[in-house]
């Protein structure tokens, strides 16, 4: 039978037994957290598909943009040719005056005249006639300009409210991102207890429960302290019993997040002075993280609150 004393024992073991690995692994980490890189993946693969539904739609977009521009040219080249073809009929109008003109001065020359009038006058209708249809196409194509300028705005309408939910998508996966970061900062910290401890000069004896910590509460006064403070330090990150190097035993409040900040100290501050309090031993306040806010590195300085830096290494998936 093998005899593990120390964690190189342990490690020596796990290295001869690798299916006790998987079995560790399975009491250690949560359902979730083993499912997580398989669920991520699963996340990639789904945003993908959605930015290329998006760039689909944005060239589709495009290309009517295209075609608009087309029609836009096509309508000014109408105009320009209505412009000259009232031109043609201004200098007919001048024509016709000079012949009434030279109608009045000779009779005869009158009756040749009416004649090219009567000729004039029908080019001039036919002329007129040409005008009318051209102003009826460019009034049509004014109505299916005014109809794609709406077809467009219904589109960019509709872009931007994809927009909104694509950032809402967004924002709740962070949300969601952000506590699994931290809920697998805490697992990492939980098992590196032993470790915290003997930073700190200090021997881990054991880690503290729920049901620890409210043996402790129950057997002190509490008036005068808050509900909500009490509840707080019973689901404390991690409360560890350890005992200093005169072997006398004492408690660590630790607070644990991926990046830790001024609310991890204070809490960690308030059960260290909680856990004086009910068990009258010394105790320690500590936080560990991956990253730290720089606005509590007074704290860490001055020794108020030990820092225990996780290594990235072991938030990594295996």
């Amino acid at each position: 039978m093998t005899t593990i004393h120390t964690i190189e024992d342990l490690l020596h073991v796990l290295d001869e037994n690798p299916d006790w690995v998987d079995a560790l692994r399975a009491r250690l980490l949560t359902h979730e957290l083993i499912e997580l890189p398989e669920k991520f993946t699963q996340f990639v693969a789904e945003m993908n598909s959605f930015v290329a539904e998006v760039n689909k739609f944005v060239e589709a977009t495009k290309r009517r943009f295209d075609a608009l521009e087309i029609r836009v040219d096509s309508i000014q080249k109408d105009v320009q040719v209505l412009k000259e073809d009232v031109q043609v009929l201004k200098e007919d109008v001048q024509v016709l005056k000079e012949d009434v003109q030279v109608l009045k001065e000779d009779v005869q020359v009158l009756k040749e005249d009416v004649q090219v009038l009567k000729e004039d006058v029908q080019v001039l209708k036919e002329d007129v006639q040409v005008l009318k249809e051209d102003v009826q196409v460019l009034k049509e194509d004014v109505q299916v300009l005014k109809e794609d300028v709406q077809v467009l705005k219904e589109d960019v309408q509709v872009l931007k409210e994809d927009v909104g939910v694509l950032k809402v998508r967004v924002k709740t996966i962070q949300d969601d991102i952000g506590t699994l970061k931290g809920a697998h900062a805490r697992n990492a910290a939980i098992r590196e207890a032993s470790l915290i401890a003997e930073d700190m000069g200090l021997k881990r004896t054991k880690t503290l429960t729920q049901d620890d910590l409210g043996a402790l509460v129950a057997r002190v006064d509490m008036s005068g302290i808050p509900t909500n403070e009490l509840r707080s330090f019973r689901r404390a990150d991690l409360m560890i019993e350890a005992t200093d190097q005169d072997g006398k035993k004492c408690y660590i409040a630790v607070e644990i997040s991926f990046t830790v900040n001024g609310r991890d100290t204070t809490r960690a501050l308030r059960n260290a002075r909680f856990l004086t309090q009910f068990t009258g031993r010394r105790s320690y306040a500590a936080v560990a993280g991956l990253r730290r806010d720089d606005r509590i590195h007074g704290l860490i300085e001055s020794g108020e609150v030990f820092w225990y830096a996780l290594d990235p290494e072991v938030l990594e998936a295996e």
